[in-house]
């Protein structure tokens, strides 16, 4: 419609003269041919005026229009311009002041933010391996306590195994037993022995009064001793015709020292104070009594369990046996005494005592005890069969 309109005005614009001049192709005034034709053609120069006037006002008018339609036409331009701006998206991404402000801040407080992860990353590694190492030590540590125990548990295992060990074992214990006891003796006597000096001559009185006391408890000792020793050897002190004496005397000895130390907090015999103070004195001969006591069944116990402890055979000696078979049947010979003794019952309906059973008593090997197992039902089995075949003989 706007091309129209523009094609309308341009043939209008070349039709209509410009400031009183005539375009080219318009006719031009005929000359005045003489001054009788002048009045003739005023009306039509009148006419002529008028109709140019016409004409400059419609030009005027043109041009307005003119002027109106690209006015609209830049506008309508500037609006499709405008349109496509508002259509396109890259506008948006255009940052004002403000927000430049706020990206500058939020990407300081980004860099910030990862300065401190990488400053925690760091610290987070290095304890990480802090701790890596600490377990590792620890690690370390208890790996080589582990192969401390383990080589102890081992030693240990040996010991148990050895036979010669658990004698040494045995014999460290006997030792350690009479001697505790021995202690335990002689501290009674030297607690009584100045209980019995201050009763008897004060605590600033003659020192002789100190062996008192000791004149009835030694003899105890040497009881005490000499029980010890005949239960190591499985005899019996004293003699079967001497038990009586030695009872009495034992028995006078005790009651003697028991009341040279009690006299002294008797109501009858000297002052009395308090319970407390009467079982003080009482205590230490009735320690003595103990140690006089178990000093002889601790020593036929340990001596008892040495004189059957079996000790694995390494040299066969004069015999023509191989050592493993010399010690199978000293073995066997134990077994078949302690069978008999009732120290070892059998086991089920064989007639002879189980494998563990026989490790236990001897505190042998599993294989050492298997071993005389096998030679036992040997042996019995050869007996029951060598009857059988003596009975049937005078048949």
């Amino acid at each position: 419609m706007s091309d129209l309109l523009i094609s309308a005005l341009q043939r209008a614009d070349n039709e209509t003269p410009i400031n009183g001049g005539r375009l080219p192709g318009a006719a031009a005034p005929a000359p005045a041919e003489d001054s009788d034709t002048a009045s003739v053609t005023t009306p039509a120069v009148a006419h002529g005026e008028v109709a140019r006037a016409s004409q400059s006002a419609n030009a005027k008018k043109i041009r307005a229009m003119r002027e109106t339609l690209e006015l609209r036409t830049a506008t309508a331009g500037y609006h499709r311009e405008l349109a496509l701006l508002q259509r396109d998206r890259s506008r948006l991404d255009v940052l004002s002041a403000n927000e430049e402000r706020l990206e500058r801040r939020a990407a300081q407080r980004v860099r910030g933010l990862s300065r401190r992860h990488d400053v925690a990353t760091a610290v987070a590694a290095a304890r990480l391996d802090g701790r890596e190492r600490r377990a590792e030590r620890q690690l370390a540590h208890t790996e080589l306590t582990d192969q401390v125990w383990q080589r102890r548990a081992l030693a240990r295992r040996r010991r148990l195994l050895d036979p010669t060990s658990r004698l040494a074992s045995l014999q460290r214990t006997h030792v350690g037993v009479s001697l505790v006891l021995m202690a335990v003796a002689v501290a009674g006597i030297a607690w009584t022995s100045v209980g019995v000096h201050d009763a008897l001559v004060g605590p600033d009185g003659t020192p002789l009064a100190y062996i008192v006391e000791p004149l009835f408890s030694l003899p105890l000792l040497v009881i005490m001793t000499l029980h010890a020793r005949a239960a190591q050897w499985g005899r019996t002190f004293p003699a079967r015709e001497n038990q009586t004496r030695i009872r009495l005397l034992e028995a006078i000895l005790l009651l003697a020292t028991m009341a040279i130390n009690a006299s002294p907090v008797l109501p009858v015999l000297g002052t009395w104070q308090n319970v407390t103070t009467l079982l003080a004195h009482l205590a230490p001969p009735v320690l003595i009594v103990v140690a006089i006591v178990l000093q002889p069944l601790a020593a036929a116990f340990l001596a008892t369990i040495l004189e059957e402890a079996h000790v694995e055979v390494t040299d066969a000696g004069p015999h023509r046996l191989a050592s493993d078979t010399v010690d199978t049947l000293t073995l066997v010979t134990k077994v078949r005494a302690a069978i008999a003794s009732g120290q070892l019952e059998p086991w089920g309906d064989t007639a002879l005592p189980s494998v563990e059973a026989i490790r236990r008593y001897f505190g042998c090997e599993k294989r050492r005890a298997q071993g005389v197992h096998d030679a036992l039902k040997l042996l019995t089995n050869g007996h029951h069969t060598g009857g059988a075949s003596s009975a049937e003989a005078p048949a």
